[in-house]
């Protein structure tokens, strides 16, 4: 299964080059990724991610690795998402995605209200991961350290 990876690359004014790999990165974010994009401001880089990605990378002096969480339960809103920094992104995402079925059982054979599995979802992810950040906000991509 795909892991389709954003790669965000700084430039020293500020903007980012950006990049995609369909398969996920490990090692060597820049050569297991295709050029997307140059010149992207910061918001312009959170506007490209929604559900369909797994992983936000950026670059910047240091790899930080991003997972991307998509929180409505009702698997309808592919912008309704917020990116969980870990330390250990595979562990990290294996959690998230029984976390999720979980929240999409519940909502499916106990009623319960959309909006109150998404909630619950959150709490969640504030509580395992070191940092959760909204696509509204980019500014953690200019120093989430």
């Amino acid at each position: 299964m795909g892991r389709r990876t954003l790669v965000a690359v700084a430039r020293p004014d500020g903007r980012y080059d950006c990049r995609i790999a369909h398969w996920g990165v490990d090692a060597d974010p820049i050569a297991q990724s295709r050029p997307l994009g140059n010149d992207w401001t910061a918001s312009a880089v959170l506007a490209a991610i929604d559900a369909t990605h797994d992983r936000l990378v950026v670059l910047d002096g240091s790899v930080r690795t991003y997972t991307v969480c998509w929180l409505d339960p009702t698997l309808s809103d592919l912008d309704d998402i917020v990116l969980a920094r870990t330390t250990d992104a595979d562990a990290f995402r294996r959690w998230w995605v029984d976390r999720k079925d979980e929240a999409c059982r519940a909502l499916d054979s106990d009623g319960c209200d959309p909006e109150t599995v998404r909630r619950a979802l959150l709490a969640s992810l504030r509580n395992r991961a070191s940092s959760v950040h909204c696509p509204d906000d980019a500014s953690f991509l200019r120093g989430d350290r």
